[in-house]
């Protein structure tokens, strides 16, 4: 995925900028803090029109983004509700972003663009879902064609060349791949899971008979 290729490759470049942070002692929380307060400025941007601004600032709150977790394990933070303060600023910040976009269309009145947004926020969503719901479930659900990093990029690019509507698109199409990929893992694993339960458990009973 390009998640693992980005943190492989840019890590020459994140790492001396969250070593600042971690001299000024700025916290990862902090720090996550901050990139969600941006995308609240790329959000109020794209309503007012300021596209290619909006997409300027984007690129700013994805460093932050990135900045936060190269920090936390430079420290060697583990800390539980760190991750929960990331993943649930990392969906408020992508619910809102997609919520200007519907408001910037919706001035307009472009109806079928307004349900493209509704479509985008949905699947996005979904793709966080089915992953939380697999870990409950036991199954570790990272695959997929479209999870955030690669729907960054693609909001990234909308919203430089301000083709927002070729933008939500491509994030439908991706992030439901993605959403029929972890539906499809997670049917694999639990029932591979369910087959191998039933066989230890006929393993114990026949072992039980023969010892009885």
């Amino acid at each position: 995925m390009i998640t693992e290729w980005g943190r492989r490759n840019l890590k020459v470049i994140f790492e001396p900028i969250a070593g600042v942070f971690r001299a000024l002692h700025i916290t990862p929380n902090v720090i996550t803090l901050a990139g969600f307060l941006l995308n609240l400025v790329v959000a109020y941007l794209i309503v007012i029109d300021q596209v290619f601004w909006a997409g300027v600032v984007f690129l700013i709150a994805a460093v932050a983004d990135a900045i936060d977790g190269t920090l936390a394990r430079q420290l060697d933070v583990r800390n539980k509700f760190g991750a929960f303060w990331d993943s649930t600023l990392d969906r408020l910040s992508e619910s809102f972003v997609l919520m200007a976009m519907g408001y910037y269309f919706a001035v307009r009145g472009e109806v079928w663009s307004v349900m493209a947004v509704f479509l985008a926020l949905i699947a996005s969503f979904l793709v966080s879902y089915t992953r939380a719901r697999g870990e409950g479930l036991g199954v570790d659900v990272k695959v997929g064609i479209g999870t955030r990093v690669e729907r960054f990029i693609v909001t990234a690019l909308a919203l430089l060349f301000n083709k927002l509507l070729i933008g939500l698109i491509v994030i439908i199409v991706l992030a439901g791949i993605t959403v029929l990929q972890r539906m499809w893992a997670v049917y694999k694993i639990t029932h591979q899971m369910a087959a191998e339960e039933a066989a230890a458990e006929a393993a114990k009973e026949a072992g039980s008979v023969e010892n009885g």
